[in-house]
């Protein structure tokens, strides 16, 4: 239940072995690959890996080759054999593939159009199957043209309206509504003709004049010229078959690794090239240091390097958690990540969330019901949510055993205000009636819950800041060790004299547990200045090596070529300040204890609405008063289920978190093809 530790992998290997390399840290689940080293103003001659767009030229042009070879591609095969390693080596490879087939290609496309063409022609040809004269002849007159095609049959008798034109008709054969013919007109009538036929429906078939012999001869030698144009068809594709099998396992194989470089380029972006050698690295969890060794060192001619990590900013966090905490995880995510450095509030947050929902909506029947609901989502749905519904529905259920609360009713069980021992010690001599009778002692007990969560989340946040060197949190801060002593005190003296008649609070005690702490707070920063001056490191460590910032204005002086000077306050600025921000401490103190009498609050409504229900379902007999209670249970425990759950989010965010969360955490993120590395 902590950070998971994770250690250091530097890998590096021959560039050959690149891809296989990220492949298997991809499947490993486990790597967080790091972002490369800034090479610049160094004697290094180092390069990234960024040459997306030519790898995606690379696999279109792979794919129209494999087309137009017959190949089959397998983005899947093994390529462990191919020593291609920089876009200059595939594209070598695959020029001399092109080069091998383009005369082919481009010999196959002209026999592919010179066929149709050819067949084409042919089709139109046999139409006219019976012309007795020589095609070309025919088609060459000087003073006559020729016009083949088909009409429709119906424009047929239409041609006797114009006998009186310069033309010559001659059908051949009808199929269906049309007849193929021919026109005979002189040259200087063939336009008018050519409108009158169109007029008429007629379709031109256009035939070339290189046709030789009558119909009959003409069809026969265009069929010969296809078969001989099919034959050397047969033999370009059994030529481009040779091709396809000597290259197509191999054309196959650099599509594989093609493709993987491709779907691997965020990845890439990642890894330093230098003397052909690739390096980059990142993170996995210490416990799987002997398991990644073994699988990258599978790949061969790869060199794995591990450190542990002790202290690492930079380092990602992976949150570590068992089956019960773990859900909780996504509320520590909504508010931040913990530093690498800090400590996970995972589990604490867990608990004191069950507690005090079940606190406030305590009630056996509607937290079962609750439960019964978490499990269902849980099974059927993904919902992050679901698990922490079924948990804070078993702890509804365990406070509502105590509040003696089954849907509303507190006359099934025993609350716990009934038992003698329970309300003699609150100061009652006979059962209170009802949880309304003891709503000021609910009210001191939300305080009193309060004030605990709170020292709590003091003492976590000492250790975290003491943990980071953080002095000026961890001692000075409103929830550091001043912070803790003066507001454990106060509270200790107020109870010990309201709840118990004790009066502790002497002067003694005010002026060492309350009024040096406050005094302690207020100069804080001279005290920093002067535990620093005496070697003591009193600032948070950060990514820069030094406070946030501080960190900052270093950088932005290093633009401008100086380094600026510690800023200084003037005695008035630090005095309003210091009385400013120790109001607000105060302030602060107040209005966090007084938010947790909301926990009281949500109890005493819960019980009001359900006795509200319980009231209107006495005005009715049998069915309609069954009807009510049902409503109401539903009503409440979704209506007032959702919304204390929302206000205990508030009191972890505000009252809790503020006070030693540690974020700034980088996320673990595992590497996956496509994916994109932190």
């Amino acid at each position: 239940m902590a950070i998971e530790k994770v250690s250091l992998v530097m890998i590096e290997g021959s560039l050959k072995k690149i891809n296989k390399t990220l492949m298997k840290c991809c499947e490993s689940g486990y790597f967080h690959m790091n972002p490369p080293p800034d090479t610049s103003g160094t004697e290094l001659e180092a390069k990234n890996l960024r040459d997306k767009g030519v790898y995606e030229r690379m696999i279109k042009r792979t794919r129209v080759l494999a087309e137009s070879l017959g190949v089959k591609l397998d983005e899947n095969a093994a390529y462990d054999d191919i020593d291609y390693n920089v876009s200059v080596d595939f594209k070598n490879y695959l020029d001399s593939i092109e080069n091998m087939q383009s005369e082919l290609v481009s010999q196959k496309a002209g026999l592919n159009a010179e066929i149709r063409s050819k067949s084409a022609i042919y089709h139109n040809l046999i139409q006219f199957s019976g012309i007795d004269v020589d095609i070309s002849e025919l088609l060459t007159c000087k003073y006559i043209r020729a016009r083949f095609g088909r009409i429709p049959a119906g424009s047929i008798r239409k041609l006797d309206f114009y006998s009186d034109k310069m033309f010559f008709f001659y059908p051949f054969e009808r199929k269906e509504n049309y007849t193929w013919c021919l026109y005979l007109t002189p040259k200087t009538d063939a336009n008018n003709i050519d409108f009158l036929f169109n007029s008429l429906g007629f379709e031109r078939t256009q035939l070339p004049d290189y046709l030789k012999g009558n119909s009959d001869e003409a069809a026969d030698k265009l069929l010969s010229e296809i078969d001989t144009a099919l034959e050397r068809m047969e033999t370009v594709e059994k030529e481009l078959e040779k091709i396809a099998v000597r290259e197509g396992v191999k054309l196959s194989k650099v599509y594989a690794k093609l493709v993987s470089i491709g779907n691997s380029y965020e990845l890439r972006t990642n890894v330093t090239v230098f003397d052909n050698r690739f390096h980059f690295t990142g993170y996995i969890p210490s416990k799987e240091t002997q398991n990644f060794r073994e699988l990258i060192n599978s790949v061969g001619d790869v060199t794995v390097t591990t450190r542990d990590i002790t202290s690492d900013d930079n380092a990602p966090v992976r949150l570590k958690n068992n089956w019960l905490f773990r859900p909780f995880e996504m509320f520590v995510k909504m508010y931040g990540l913990p530093a690498a450095n800090g400590i996970d509030p995972t589990p604490l947050v867990a608990i004191t969330y069950m507690f005090l929902y079940g606190m406030m909506f305590g009630d056996l029947g509607q937290g079962l019901c609750i439960m019964v609901l978490g499990l269902l989502l849980t099974k059927f749905t993904k919902a992050g949510l679901a698990p922490i519904i079924t948990r804070i529905g078993f702890s509804s259920a365990v406070f509502g055993i105590i509040y003696g609360s089954v849907f509303g009713s507190e006359e099934i069980i025993k609350p716990f205000f009934h038992i003698p021992q329970i309300y003699e010690l609150m100061g009652y001599k006979e059962a209170p009636a009802d949880i309304f009778a003891v709503s000021t002692m609910l009210l001191i007990a939300a305080l009193v819950v309060g004030i605990c969560l709170i020292l709590l989340t003091m003492t976590v946040n000492i250790i975290v800041s003491l943990k980071m060197h953080d002095l000026e949190s961890g001692i000075f801060g409103a929830s550091g060790i001043c912070g803790f002593v003066f507001y454990a005190s106060l509270v200790a003296g107020l109870g010990c004299s309201f709840a118990l008649g004790i009066e502790i609070m002497n002067p003694v005690y005010i002026v060492c547990l309350i009024v040096l702490p406050l005094v302690l707070i207020f100069f804080k920063e001279p005290l920093l200045e002067l535990m620093k001056n005496h070697g003591i490191k009193t600032e948070k460590r950060t990514k820069n090596g030094g406070n946030i910032d501080t960190g900052l204005k270093n950088k932005l002086a290093k633009m401008r070529g100086s380094v600026p000077e510690a800023e200084k306050k003037s005695v008035g600025s630090f005095i309003i300040e210091g009385i400013i921000d120790l109001f607000e401490t105060c302030l602060t103190y107040i209005t966090n204890t007084m938010s947790f009498l909301r926990i009281g609050g949500f109890v005493l409504s819960h019980a009001g609405l359900m006795l509200v229900f319980s009231i209107i379902a006495g005005m009715f007999e049998g069915v309609g008063s069954i009807v009510i209670l049902v409503f109401g249970n539903i009503f409440v425990t979704g209506f007032e289920g959702f919304i204390v759950g929302i206000q205990v989010l508030r009191l972890e965010f505000y009252e809790l978190f503020s006070r030693f969360f540690k974020g700034g955490g980088i996320p673990f993120r595992s590497v996956s093809i496509g994916s994109k590395a932190a």
